[in-house]
């Protein structure tokens, strides 16, 4: 029972608002040559004389030209803050002849083993290792280490 009371009070409530706006809309219909008084004020002050043109119609009155000014030499110079930028740093990459999952996790424990800062860098073919260290000595053992592993490695350096 109070289903059908709201729902029927609703619907009365939307056909008098829909009964007000179209009559709203027909009163407005019947004025149709209604402008408010500020926007006849407005529309009287926009519209510009011809003693006075604005300055598109005045550009839009120049006789087109065809040639092409000549340039002058530009140059620019910039200092450019090199505070923040650090020295190339070198690293050692270490090239490997496996990449399967157990290689790789051999060589993850062999890393971590010599307590050794490195990152690896996952190619499409190949991953790229890199090793955060200036001692040879230490890469040369970890090398000798990845062959118990039957893995071989080169060492290469590089600056980045």
């Amino acid at each position: 029972m109070k289903q059908y009371f709201l729902i029927g009070f609703l619907s009365f409530f939307l056909i008098v608002l829909l009964a007000i706006v179209f009559f709203l809309l027909w009163s407005f219909k019947a004025n149709v040559q209604f402008i408010p008084q500020f926007m006849q004020d407005n529309m009287t002050q926009s519209v510009p004389t011809n003693n006075n043109p604005t300055w598109q119609e005045e550009i839009a009155k120049w006789t087109l030209k065809d040639y092409t000014p000549a340039a002058e030499q530009f140059s620019m110079h910039f200092e450019a803050d090199t505070s923040d930028f650090k020295e190339k740093s070198k690293y050692y990459q270490l090239v490997i002849n496996k990449y399967d999952i157990y290689s790789i996790f051999c060589l993850k424990q062999t890393l971590n083993f010599f307590n050794i800062d490195y990152f690896l860098l996952k190619s499409k073919d190949n991953p790229e290792i890199f090793l955060n260290t200036d001692n040879k000595t230490l890469i040369e053992s970890i090398i000798e280490k990845l062959k118990d592993y039957k893995i071989n490695a080169k060492a290469k350096e590089i600056w980045l």
